[in-house]
This record gives C-alpha cells, structure tokens and sequence, in this order.
C-alpha cells in the first residue's frame, strides 16, 4: 500500500490502515497532544506515562496513518489529523 501524504488517506486502503491505527484510544490522545502544539517522543511518553521508546513507535504508526508529521526534533498534527479530530473524534 502507498500512502503518499500530498493526497491523504486515498481510496479505501488508506482509509481503513487509517482507521486501524486509530482505533487505539492511546494513539488519539496522542494525536490530541500533538494537536496542541509540537512534542517530543520524551514529553509525550511522559505525559501519558509511557516510555519514549514506547511513544516514538505509537508516533510512527500515526506518521503512517499520515495524521502527524515530524516538525524539527518533535511532531505536529497534519491537516488530516486535525480533520479527523474535528470530524471523527469530536474534538474530544
């Protein structure tokens, strides 16, 4: 499957590998975090006390999901991520 992030979650692949990623309630407060404003895999795991090794691979799977993007040494929300947040997740 090629997810390219100019054209987000194309086509029912991309939607569903989407989806799957963030059915995990962790991966959305994550998600949520990043929305606020740039973070590290450090203040992430620590927000949600979860180790950074344990936060970076929930990042590159919301990375995939092409919801977050890295920004300098943290990660920031994408469009689509603020989307879904907006849309999907209820702004919650």
């Amino acid at each position: 499957m090629s997810l390219d992030s100019d054209r987000g979650w194309e086509g029912p692949e991309g939607h569903r590998f989407a989806l799957e990623v963030l059915q995990l309630s962790l991966r959305r407060k994550m998600l949520r975090l990043v929305a606020s404003g740039v973070k590290d895999a450090e203040q992430i795991g620590q927000a949600l006390k979860i180790s950074p090794a344990l936060a970076s691979y929930h990042l590159s799977m919301l990375e995939k999901a092409l919801v977050i993007e890295r920004s300098g040494d943290g990660w920031r929300a994408t469009s689509t991520g603020l989307l879904f947040l907006e849309k999907v997740d209820g702004g919650r």
